[in-house]
């Protein structure tokens, strides 16, 4: 005989289960998704921006901006965010320490260092494109301050994705391409606007 304490959690617990069987629907394993601690704390979409310095939302499912604080990446778990690609260099200040914070909110890490207007390169690319193609649910791309992340997805538009140079640049400034842009249009041998 179960305890009265026990028997209430048990029915607690089972009605809601049974539900679950009856209607055909099944619950995803929370190892697969972190829920937020509510819904209230979860942002939409749209305001994933506001979670990272220099956030943008510039394509579906990722939020691009600078370097996140360590409170930061806690609100992009708790947002239902899964993968941290980060394009810094190890030995840039804020780093230190954001594999293990992301491995330990249970979110992927992936790093791919690029060195400023050197690191633009087809390898770095095809390595952010495999990056994001393998990213389960929403993914935070990052650099200091998303310049060399606008950088690559220009890059990666125009070779990978077919995209005209100007429409490159363009997709670029979206993901927050700025002091790079005159590297990338050489590389893209787009002209200059005149800007």
């Amino acid at each position: 005989e179960y305890p009265v304490a026990m028997k209430k959690s048990i029915r607690r617990f089972s009605l809601p289960l049974v539900a679950l069987v009856l209607c055909g629907c099944a619950a995803e394993p929370a190892a697969e998704r972190p829920a937020p601690a509510s819904e209230a704390e979860a942002p939409a979409a749209t305001d994933w921006a506001a979670l990272v310095p220099q956030g943008r939302t510039p394509l579906d499912g990722i939020l691009t901006g600078g370097q996140p604080t360590p409170e930061q990446l806690e609100a992009l778990s708790a947002a239902g965010f899964r993968t941290v690609i980060n394009l810094r260099q190890p030995s840039e200040p804020g780093v230190e320490g954001e594999a293990e914070k992301v491995a330990a909110l249970g979110m992927r890490y992936v790093s791919i260092p690029v060195a400023g207007a050197e690191g633009l390169s087809e390898d770095n690319v095809r390595a952010l494109a495999e990056a994001l193609a393998a990213a389960p649910g929403p993914t935070l791309l990052h650099c200091g301050s998303s310049n060399r992340v606008g950088a690559l997805l220009a890059l990666k538009a125009h070779w990978l994705d077919g995209a005209s140079p100007e429409e490159a640049l363009e997709r670029g400034r979206a993901a927050g391409l700025t002091k790079l842009e005159p590297a990338v249009r050489e590389i893209l041998q787009a002209p200059d606007r005149g800007e």
